[in-house]
């Protein structure tokens, strides 16, 4: 029997792409593509200035703007609106980041002279948050660090740096004092959504139901609320809601669900992911580490990191599970919000898994040209809309700054042909509301312009050529900008922290790493008067500013872990084997501990790694010397796999002998197989003796008389051949059944599984696994007592039934 097919070790089926067949773009070719995203920026901002000012957003293909409460109701998806002038507020950094600092500066002032937050309007707590409070803080950000690091001569040609006030600070206070009403709960746990002029109103308290995600991304733009205007109540109420999540998850798994009631604690969704619903609140356990210093925030996140990819991960796929029993998947679907992990594995530092997961990406984006909002495993569209969403090209450039690889240059200026060809309208970019064909929505998100442009423009960006020096800062999950000095301020929040730890600092990619004295950063250690002037004076140090060590930890990771995978590329470049297609080994037979089987996958790049999770294995496409059979394997195993999450679904099965006379009834727990008959939809017992196979293994003709195993259940061994071919020989000798007796002792608390087939549909006797304990007690059992013992077998529905 195969290793791949034990279920016992699971295969990872993966690829890479850190060194592919992608030739370096130059530099011109680069500098071409940052002006054609510039370009494309300028007519979205421009067509939302000139036909949608001040309204939320545009309507592309209406060239008009969309006010709530005049357009037609979209349902919860408008509680983003609130009349405040949403777009421009969402976009006010990306204008500094792509060089536009004129109008950036233009545009504050259009913000603090228009944009008020006392509409009669519930909004979401979440989207109010991330988007304009976060656009806001972002801008306040870009301001300091223009008004304290750049000279006389920059400021006299920009004046307005001379006369800024804080006034985007005020501004904030002012939204984050109208969002503060939704923590007015028992739990700590926010409502989903306020009213920005009466706070909690009827409406507001009618829904105790927020997503995970809802309550757990947050506290960046709190904290810095907090550290910029010196009021901690912002960052204690962000914090306590961070602190419940965690508390609340499933302490066996370190998963948590998609909703939860802000009155008892208790969850209402227990779908545990890491797409919409949940997504952020892991983000911003990892960004919380590294904007704020608090060590606490590193170790959750590693926590549910380690789960996730333990538990969650299926080949190439990160599926949803229950958060207590993740084995069971509750959804055959995938949303597109999960893009952005390969980004946050990025920065978590796991290099390989974000290349790995990326690939997949990039594969669908290539089927459809654009991403869907949903899809399957088998990249079938589920949800066919894409809104222009970044998550995308975010990890895209995230994995392009950590690995320099020019490929994810070629998927940018692919997306770049695409938003040109596709959603380019007269008025802005309208979403697309059918991958498939093509055809439009009339809509444009802030998102469009806050994070899709602002990514794409930093990808194709050396350095050198970005006004900001974006080392200095964190994105959030909007991508606006918060200063990693933030971790220096006074921490202002009522609880203690503490000092950050991690891997010695890396100087450079060398081998050689050498350990980096802990940095001596003055801290603050209570809030005063001057606290205001205290941050500024930090944001603007003359001299080389008091570094984040969390940042520089997060940094280090990353660089290690680069540096790592270079190697073992290296290494196995110099080990190349010859391509030999005589030597193939079919998918289902395949064994990753058989020398010669290793071999055969490493000729076409397919390389066998040891992971905790188990086996990996990962395609390179540079090493691949079979002239693309590599690539057609690993679709082969993809679609093997597949099979395997399907029959994943089935449940157990049970082995009943009943009481007799001298001895007790004796039930045996199983798993069922993928093959013959499926056990729960018969709801029905099937009874019989029970005979040893001869041979055990019954991989050839039994050699048992034909009456002696006629309707009757067959006993054999796990090994030598597969699963299925054990039934068929079975089925041909007439026997009613099969049960498989596992040949090796299972290791502890190791779970049942379905015996995988070979995707041909011709076994019709049912079967059974029994692992060894109980296989080795049966099979003594029937030595003993021969034909006397009659068994029943049935699945796990009908028992549940009777």
């Amino acid at each position: 029997m195969s290793a791949i097919m034990s279920g016992l070790t699971f295969v990872w089926i993966c690829f890479s792409a850190l060194v592919v067949h992608a030739d370096a773009m130059s530099s011109a070719e680069r500098l071409e593509l940052s002006g054609e995203v510039k370009s494309m920026f300028d007519h979205a901002f421009d067509a939302y200035m000139t036909h949608a000012y001040p309204a939320d957003e545009l309507m592309p293909l209406s060239c008009k703007g969309r006010v709530r409460g005049v357009e037609k109701s979209r349902g919860d998806i408008d509680d983003a609106l609130g009349n405040f002038s949403l777009t421009l507020v969402d976009t006010l950094d990306t204008l500094a980041v792509l060089g536009e600092i004129e109008r950036f500066l233009d545009a504050v002032q259009t913000v603090i002279r228009d944009v008020r937050f006392d509409a009669d309007l519930v909004v979401s707590v979440f989207e109010t948050n991330i988007r304009v409070l976060g656009g806001l803080l972002g801008a306040h950000t870009v301001l300091r660090e223009l008004i304290d690091n750049r000279g006389v001569g920059y400021k006299r040609r920009h004046p307005y740096l001379l006369k800024y006030n804080n006034e985007l600070v005020n501004m904030s206070q002012d939204l984050g004092n109208r969002l503060m009403h939704a923590f007015d709960t028992e739990t700590g746990l926010p409502y989903s959504r306020i009213n920005l002029r009466h706070g909690l109103d009827a409406v507001s308290r009618r829904n105790t139901a927020t997503c995970t995600a809802c309550a757990g991304t947050i506290l960046l733009e709190f904290a810095a609320l907090s550290r910029f205007s010196g009021d901690a109540k912002y960052e204690t109420a962000a914090r306590r809601a961070m602190d419940v999540l965690w508390s609340r998850r499933a302490v066996s798994t370190n998963l948590v669900g998609e909703t939860i009631n802000i009155t008892t604690g208790r969850w209402r969704c227990t779908d545990a992911g890491i797409g919409a619903g949940i997504d952020s609140y892991y983000e911003y356990l990892l960004k919380a580490y590294v904007l704020l210093g608090d060590q606490s925030y590193y170790d959750k996140f590693e926590k549910h990191y380690d789960s996730i990819m333990s538990r969650l991960r299926y080949g190439p796929f990160i599926l949803t599970g229950n958060m207590e029993q993740p084995n069971v998947i509750v959804r055959q679907y995938i949303d597109s919000l999960q893009m952005f992990w390969p980004g946050l594995q990025v920065l978590h530092g796991d290099i390989q898994n974000a290349v790995e997961l990326h690939r997949m990406h990039s594969m669908l984006a290539h089927q459809y040209g654009f991403s869907p909002e949903g899809y399957t495993t088998q990249f079938k569209v589920h949800w066919a809309n894409w809104p222009l969403r970044p998550e995308f090209i975010e990890s895209t450039y995230f994995l392009y700054k950590a690995t320099k690889d020019p490929v994810y240059l070629e998927i940018g200026k692919t997306m770049v042909r695409d938003l040109k060809a596709h959603a380019q309208v007269r008025c802005g970019f309208a979403a697309i509301l059918d991958v498939r064909h093509k055809t439009h929505e009339d809509k444009m998100d802030s998102f469009f312009l806050a994070e899709t442009f602002k990514y794409l423009y930093l990808l194709f960006s050396d350095a050198a050529d970005v006004e900001l020096d974006m080392d200095k800062f964190v994105l959030t999950t909007e991508a606006h900008l918060l200063p990693l000095t933030l971790a220096n301020v006074a921490s202002i929040h009522t609880s203690s922290r503490t000092a950050p730890t991690g891997p010695p600092l890396q100087q450079d990619d060398s081998v050689n790493i050498e350990q980096t004295p802990r940095l001596a950063c003055s801290r603050h250690d209570h809030v005063d008067a001057t606290v205001k002037e205290r941050f500024l004076r930090l944001i603007g140090l003359t001299g080389p500013a008091c570094p984040n060590y969390a940042a520089h930890v997060v940094r280090h990771r990353t660089q290690r872990n680069l540096h790592h995978t270079k190697t073992v590329r290296q290494q196995r470049r110099k080990n190349k084997v010859l391509f030999d297609k005589s030597k193939y080994v079919h998918p289902f037979r395949l064994d990753v501990h058989n020398i010669a089987h290793t071999q055969f996958l490493e000729s076409m790049g397919i390389f066998v790694d040891e992971t905790p999770e188990g086996v990996q294995l990962t395609h390179h496409p540079d090493l691949d010397g079979s002239r693309g059979e590599g690539l057609k394997y690993m679709k082969e195993m993809i679609d093997m796999t597949k099979r395997q999450q399907e029959n994943a679904k089935l449940g157990g099965a049970t082995l009943s002998i009943p009481a007799t006379n001298n001895l007790p009834k004796q039930v045996y727990r199983g798993g069922q197989a993928s093959f013959g008959t499926d056990l729960d939809a018969r709801y029905e017992i099937f009874e019989g003796n029970i005979v040893l196979a001869e041979p055990l293994d019954a991989c050839t003709t039994l050699q048992n008389a034909p009456e002696d195993i006629a309707d009757k259940f067959v006993i054999v061994m796990r090994g030598v051949c597969m699963f299925v071919e054990k039934a068929r020989v079975a089925e041909a000798a007439g026997a009613m059944g099969i049960i498989v007796v596992d040949d090796k002792p299972q290791e502890p608390d190791t779970k049942l599984f379905t015996m995988s087939g070979d995707g041909v549909d011709d076994v019709h006797i049912p079967a059974i696994y029994l692992f060894a304990d109980d296989g080795n007690a049966l099979i003594t059992a029937v030595t003993e007592r021969g034909s006397e013992i009659v068994a029943e077998l049935y699945g796990t529905k009908w028992e549940s039934t009777n």
